[in-house]
């Protein structure tokens, strides 16, 4: 939702919710309202980049902000969110903007045919199939962004749904429609809007589960992918997933410099991923996940589109052949190799030692660490959060989180040629 002027409809979308909020004991008995809040203090550092060379050595600051809330009313579930973007923006001609968003609105019953139970769910619903921490291949429903450093609004897809549960596991037919979005994503993410039908399968088996699905949609014209998860020992655990999907839209890297990049549909696209989780008795937790996408552009196609760009510069063809190679950058994985590292430390490990078991407000820090590395062009995201809980009553929570980002690695690496250099958080959220 944009606005003329934009603070203006968020105070007044502000004043609106806090209003219902104050109500809410009225209509308690009949609905369920859970608030969730957020307010992001960024600091931005840019650099020039081959792909992106208008985007200078710079730095700004803002201040974006978010209210979450979820209604439950006997079986229909609304999720709403009021996000507010550019509040403050010391950058010169950053417009305030603010967007009402329905992330999910679904209505989950039962019936019964033929003398058994059949759950029901209709509406805009987030489908959440994936294993895995960094990438999730059977997300094909609509792929979700992984570990955002700030505020981040992810919408469900139009979905209807029948789901059937036997001795052994769970059955499900589905049709899904992901372009139920208020939010414009990419020109790639439009392109693989799609509507389509398919079958999962879930099942336990001892300290195992598995899935397995079968989708056909108007734009892959048919995947199948499955998952396995298993716990191999009370520190280990292993899990894996891939998909295959028939066809699917990428960037195809001109024969000429004097040609653009575009848009182009391929065929035969595979994702896959494979990861290990360790967690020790003392409260860390450590991934580590390898995943591929045929997606994406390779090592090769990627030394190809540097090469061009910097003869495009030096040639003084038009600007815009030179952007155009910012496209692949849309891709859900940007390189087709990718290695996650993750580790965290659960707040009750400050109890497992001496020098730190008797200082309490140790007891509520949370460290969490990522490193994204990409093998083939030695690019790395890095990326840490420090997370301090300030309350927590069961019913009001307030948490204080700074978060860092550093984009860093060859010269020619896709992440090093990113328009974001680092990116350093504080984020203030809670709920009530």
């Amino acid at each position: 939702m944009n606005c003329s002027s934009a603070l203006y409809c968020w105070l007044r979308l502000v004043s609106l919710i806090v209003c219902l909020f104050v109500s809410r004991q009225a209509f308690a008995n009949i609905l369920d309202a859970s608030w969730d809040w957020m307010i992001s203090i960024e600091h931005h550092e840019t650099r020039n980049s081959v792909y992106l060379p208008d985007e200078q050595d710079e730095q700004w600051q803002s201040v974006n902000a978010l209210l979450d809330v979820e209604l439950v009313y006997e079986q229909w579930l609304g999720v709403l969110a009021l996000k507010g973007n550019d509040l403050y923006s010391s950058q010169s001609g950053v417009d305030r903007d603010s967007e009402l968003i329905v992330r999910e609105l679904f209505w989950q019953g039962a019936i019964s045919l033929a003398g058994t139970d059949v759950d029901i769910t209709l509406g805009k619903v987030r489908v959440d199939w994936g294993v895995g921490y960094g990438y999730r291949p059977l997300d094909i429903i609509k792929p979700y962004r992984r570990n955002p450093v700030g505020i981040q609004v992810e919408e469900g897809a139009g979905v209807a749904a029948a789901s059937y549960f036997d001795a052994n596991g769970e059955w499900t037919l589905i049709y899904a429609d992901s372009s139920w979005t208020t939010q414009q994503g990419s020109e790639l993410d439009q392109l693989n809007e799609q509507q389509g039908i398919g079958i999962r399968r879930y099942g336990l088996v001892g300290d195992s589960e598995w899935q397995g699905v079968v989708y056909y949609d108007n734009v892959r014209r048919g995947l199948v992918g499955g998952s396995w998860v298993t716990v191999l020992d009370d520190a280990w655990e292993f899990h894996t997933s891939a998909t295959y999907q028939k066809e699917y839209f990428s960037f195809r890297v001109p024969d000429s410099l004097r040609e653009s990049v575009i848009s182009d549909k391929k065929d035969n696209g595979l994702q896959a991923l494979a990861g290990l989780t360790w967690t020790s008795e003392s409260g860390q937790s450590v991934i580590l996940e390898y995943w591929y996408d045929s997606r994406s552009w390779d090592y090769g196609q990627w030394q190809q589109a540097y090469r061009n760009a910097e003869q495009i510069d030096a040639s003084g063809l038009p600007a815009g052949l030179r952007h155009a190679y910012a496209q692949p950058l849309q891709h859900v994985n940007l390189v087709s190799h990718n290695v996650m590292f993750h580790w965290t430390l659960d707040p009750v490990a400050w109890q497992h030692w001496d020098w730190s078991r008797n200082v309490s407000w140790l007891q509520n820090v949370n460290p969490t660490f990522d490193v994204l590395f990409s093998p083939q062009d030695k690019g790395a995201i890095m990326t840490q959060w420090l997370g301090y809980s300030v309350l927590d009553t069961g019913d009001v929570q307030f948490d204080v989180e700074i978060a860092a980002r550093f984009l860093t690695g060859d010269k020619q690496s896709v992440y090093r040629n990113l328009s974001d250099k680092r990116m350093i958080l504080l984020n203030l959220k809670g709920r009530f």
